[in-house]
């Protein structure tokens, strides 16, 4: 005889009055971090259109972006591209 599914029988033990439930796996917990930096006016615009857009959070872009950029190279390459780039330390004034 087939093995029914877990919804089938659910569904078929909820007809015939038992109280079957479906099992449900439970959910991997997250490792995540918060971070808050600050961004020029317009990149923030645009990840915030561009999230929505795409019916994606910010975070998964930002997330996104940064690996692929550390897929990039090395820290010594992408560290010299940065500053080539302009890039220099922010301090808050």
């Amino acid at each position: 005889m087939p093995r029914r599914s877990t919804l089938a029988s659910h569904s078929a033990g909820k007809r015939a009055g038992g109280n079957h439930r479906p099992t449900v796996a439970p959910r991997p917990s997250l490792r995540i971090a918060t971070v808050s930096h600050t961004l020029d006016v317009r990149l923030a615009e645009r990840l915030r259109e561009f999230a929505f857009r795409q019916r994606v959070s910010e975070s998964a872009v930002i997330e996104h972006a940064l690996r692929t950029f550390f897929d990039g190279g090395s820290d010594v390459e992408l560290g010299s591209e940065l500053r080539r780039a302009g890039a220099s330390l922010r301090r808050r004034v």
